[in-house]
C-alpha cells in the first residue's frame, strides 16, 4: 500500500515531469520539505539548444542536442530530453547497438512496458545487473496522432543504487517508413529515503527545462525521412512541422490547458 511519504513524492514529481505551469512552481516553493531550494541558476547548453535551471549542489553532466542530465547531491538524477531511436522488432535485451538504432522495440507495447524495456536496456548497455521494474501507474496525455503516444508513467525501481522512485513522461513519436521510431523523455528519480525532498526541487528543473522551437522541430522528425513524390506546397515553408513543434510544446512540455490551447493544437482557443 502506498504511504503519504510515497504520495507527496509522486504528486510533485508527476506535476513536474514536463510542465511549466505556475501551479506546480507554487506547490514546489511552498513545500516545508526543501526550503530555499527553489533558487535555481539558470544554465544554457553550449550549443544553445537546451536550457534548465540548476539547483545549489546540483551539477550538470551532460548538455548537447537538447538533453540534459543532472545528478543532485543525494543521489537524485534528472534527465532532461533523452531521445531513443527504436526498430518496430521485439525487445531484444543483449542486442548490439545497430547504427542509429539504439533498442528494439514492439511499436504497439504500452508505455509501462516501453519505460520497462528502455530501462532494462540501459542497465545491460553499461554493464549492471538486470533491474527490478515495478509499474505503478500508465496516464495518458491526450495528443494528436500525428505526434504520437504519450503518456506519465510511475514505477519502483530497484536497481545498482538500491531502491528509487522513478516518474517519467515519455512519447513514442510516430513511426516512419523503414519501422524506426523515436521515444523522447524526461525521468526524474530520487532514493526512496530522500524522494519527498527532491520532488519540489525536480518539480522546479523541469518547469525550467526549455528547447527553441527550432530544436524541437528536429527532434520530431522522424528518423527517415518521408518520401515526396512532389516539392512542398507554395508558400508552405515546412509550416505543418512548425505547428506540429509548437504543439507539442504547448501540449506535452507545458500542458497547456485545452481552452488556452490554439485550435490547431486541438484546443478551443483562436489559432496565433
Amino acid at each position: 500500500m502506498t504511504n503519504r511519504y510515497e504520495l507527496l513524492a509522486i504528486r510533485a514529481l508527476v506535476c513536474a515531469l514536463f510542465t511549466a505551469t505556475m501551479a506546480c512552481v507554487v506547490m514546489a516553493q511552498s513545500s516545508p520539505a526543501a526550503p530555499g531550494a527553489m533558487a535555481l541558476t539558470p544554465y544554457t547548453a553550449p550549443d544553445k539548444s537546451v536550457s534548465a535551471g540548476v539547483p545549489s549542489g546540483w551539477s550538470v553532466d551532460k548538455a548537447e542536442q537538447t538533453v540534459i542530465v543532472m545528478t543532485g547531491p543525494h543521489g537524485e538524477r534528472v534527465l532532461l530530453g533523452t531521445t531513443l531511436i527504436a526498430r518496430n522488432a521485439p525487445f531484444q535485451l543483449a542486442e548490439a547497438k545497430s547504427g542509429a538504432v539504439d533498442i528494439s522495440m514492439p511499436y504497439q507495447a504500452g508505455l509501462g512496458q516501453k519505460l520497462t524495456m528502455i530501462l532494462q536496456r540501459t542497465a545491460a548497455t553499461t554493464g549492471q545487473a538486470a533491474p527490478q521494474i515495478a509499474i505503478s501507474s500508465v496516464t495518458a496525455i491526450p495528443l494528436s496522432t500525428a505526434l504520437g503516444q504519450c503518456g506519465r508513467v510511475v514505477a519502483d525501481y530497484t536497481g545498482a543504487h538500491g531502491p528509487t522512485k522513478i516518474v517519467a513522461l515519455l512519447c513514442s513519436l510516430p513511426i516512419d517508413r523503414a519501422g524506426m521510431y523515436k521515444n523522447v523523455y524526461k525521468l526524474a528519480q530520487a532514493p526512496m529515503a530522500v524522494a519527498q525532498q527532491s520532488a519540489p526541487v525536480a518539480a522546479a528543473i523541469f518547469a525550467s527545462y526549455r528547447i527553441p522551437i527550432d530544436m524541437l522541430r528536429r527532434k520530431l522528425a522522424p528518423v527517415t525521412a518521408p518520401v515526396m513524390s512532389v516539392g512542398p506546397a507554395p508558400g508552405d515553408g515546412g509550416q505543418a512541422a512548425l505547428d506540429a513543434a509548437e504543439c507539442f510544446d504547448l501540449t506535452v512540455l507545458r500542458e497547456t490547458p485545452r481552452n488556452q490551447l490554439p485550435k490547431k493544437c486541438g484546443g478551443t482557443a483562436p489559432d496565433r
